[in-house]
């Protein structure tokens, strides 16, 4: 069904509402933490009526459900696009270390309410929904694929890929927790020049070793 320039209109105002709504309820959970964060809040920096957050998002769990759910399907469409250019497993780790931290920098509210959480990164996102689940899935599948191929090519240790790509996980949530608890000073080149050592020395054969595989 065709829609009129009044509903178009609509939809389009309702569109910039919710991505306002978003932006201010990130921000707010970062700095309260979902349990002591408040509608309230949410609306005085969005500059929107209660009324119009709530036509929007009918309770402050769907807000922060679809805060989880656009962000992770940013960081899946991340993680696709490096799978796609089928690097070599280590340039395709430095892909990826290069593109999160792209991400979480561009982020910084949406980080501090994913660590204000509290949860671990390496695990799947329980309590969640089935979509979000689903999200955390593919990518470390994503990520345990590179690891698979860095194994058989020997470039990598040899260890179960799913867990390699969990520990790389972590040491992303380690180097990230530790920047934003720093004061988020350092700058992008010594959050991947550091990140990329730590996964060099922690899943990387020695030359050495390669060389003599080879």
């Amino acid at each position: 069904m065709r829609l009129t320039p009044r509903d178009e209109a609509r939809q389009a105002r309702t569109s910039v509402y919710r991505q306002h709504i978003l932006e201010a309820a990130e921000r707010v959970f970062a700095d309260r933490g979902f349990d002591a964060a408040k509608v309230q809040e949410i609306s005085q920096l969005a500059a929107l009526s209660m009324g119009t957050i709530y036509a929007i998002f009918p309770s402050k769990h769907d807000l922060h459900r679809a805060i989880l759910e656009l962000r992770g399907q940013e960081l899946l469409d991340l993680a696709r696009t490096v799978a796609a250019r089928r690097l070599p497993p280590r340039e395709a780790l430095r892909a990826l270390i290069e593109v999160y931290v792209d991400y979480f920098l561009a982020h910084p509210a949406f980080l501090r309410m994913h660590l204000r959480a509290g949860t671990s990164w390496a695990m799947s996102p329980l309590p969640g929904t089935d979509e979000q689940i689903e999200k955390w899935q593919e990518i470390h599948e994503l990520q345990a694929d590179v690891f698979r191929r860095g194994i058989a090519d020997g470039v990598f240790v040899k260890e179960d890929p799913g867990y390699l790509a969990r520990m790389f996980t972590v040491m992303d949530q380690v180097l990230l927790s530790d920047w934003v608890s720093s004061g988020m000073k350092a700058r992008r080149p010594e959050l991947v020049r550091r990140l990329g050592q730590l996964v060099e020395r922690a899943f990387c054969r020695p030359a050495s070793e390669r060389a003599h595989r080879n």
